[in-house]
């Protein structure tokens, strides 16, 4: 009879698999149904590969966004550049500006259908790491050396994302 199992022992078994059946369902639910609002904030699409578009020369930005239209001439001393191409592609959503024949200031217009999210203005431009910008404000956030690129600036209004400017070797 002492290895006899009392009718408590029988019940107390019974509960504590029950316990573990609702932290497993918890835990299920949690890991795999639920989402976190920032991954579903990522962005839907990619507005701009960057990887094709930033140092590249004109025919090549070309191969990738269409024919573009020159909008006027960009000048700026700190870059040395006296007569830069401003061109835009994309009936005017993408803007770049060629410094020393290479796709160097690049800026991506009429973004205010996403949120100013880290994860969306990234995903924006297939960028993967997710790093914290090195400045961040409520109409600002701003990249410092992410990756090869020089810096990325996204602007907003209102929490909405309004454009965003990268600078791909130039200061």
């Amino acid at each position: 009879m002492e290895n006899a199992v009392t009718p408590t022992k029988k019940k107390w078994y019974k509960w504590r698999f029950i316990g573990l059946a609702i932290i497993a369902l918890a835990l299920f639910v949690k890991l795999f149904l639920l989402k976190d609002p920032e991954d579903t904030a990522l962005a839907p699409v990619v507005a701009l590969d960057l990887s094709k578009v930033a140092f590249k020369s004109e025919q090549e930005v070309e191969a990738v966004l269409g024919k573009g239209s020159l909008v006027s001439y960009w000048q700026d001393a700190d870059t040395g550049c006296d007569k830069c191409p401003k061109i835009t592609y994309r009936e005017g959503k993408v803007e770049i500006i060629y410094i020393n024949e290479i796709a160097d200031r690049i800026t991506i217009n009429n973004l205010s259908e996403f949120p100013f999210n880290n994860h969306v203005i990234l995903g924006l431009l297939d960028l993967k790491r997710d790093i914290e910008p090195a400045f961040e404000s409520d109409e600002l956030k701003r990249w410092d050396n992410y990756e090869k690129y020089t810096q990325i600036a996204a602007f907003a209004k209102k929490g909405k994302l309004e454009y965003i400017m990268i600078k791909s070797k130039s200061k």
